[in-house]
């Protein structure tokens, strides 16, 4: 049933860059695994991934996570977003993992985390998010 709420929701343009992909979710537990590509093109002059790539990728994976516990009534618009840098990435696969920690009825609370293709925690983020009703336009 998730899946469908996901795919009902066209690909935002900042995902579609990002090669924002599904790999989990679990709305009851308000989980999600998402993969991206981090790609040649978003890198610094050192060669890794430039950091404000790295914080998009985290914001895109938290607010889908409170999209899915609400079960596709709510979206989300990041109020705050700190992210702790752990050590850089590489252009390759990465995978992230987002949790809402508290979900009220306009205000939500995330936590996440990103991956680089070997699997090494690379950066942490924190994040609160307004909530707002989603309309597929179908109004």
């Amino acid at each position: 049933m998730i899946r469908t709420i996901f795919e009902n929701l066209p690909l935002p343009p900042a995902a579609r860059l990002l090669g924002w992909r599904l790999l989990t979710v679990d709305p009851q537990a308000g989980t999600i695994e998402v993969e991206f590509d981090a790609k040649p093109d978003f890198t610094n002059p050192s060669g890794f991934v430039q950091g404000g790539f790295i914080a998009a990728m985290l914001d895109d994976t938290l607010g889908p996570a409170a999209f899915a516990m609400t079960s596709g009534r709510r979206l989300t618009t990041t109020i705050d977003l700190h992210v702790h840098y752990v050590r850089p990435v590489a252009p390759g696969r990465v995978t992230t993992k987002g949790r809402v920690v508290n979900l009220g009825a306009s205000v939500a609370f995330l936590e996440g985390e990103l991956f680089d293709a070997t699997g090494k925690l690379s950066a942490a983020a924190s994040a609160s998010a307004l909530l707002t009703d989603y309309r597929s336009g179908r109004d």
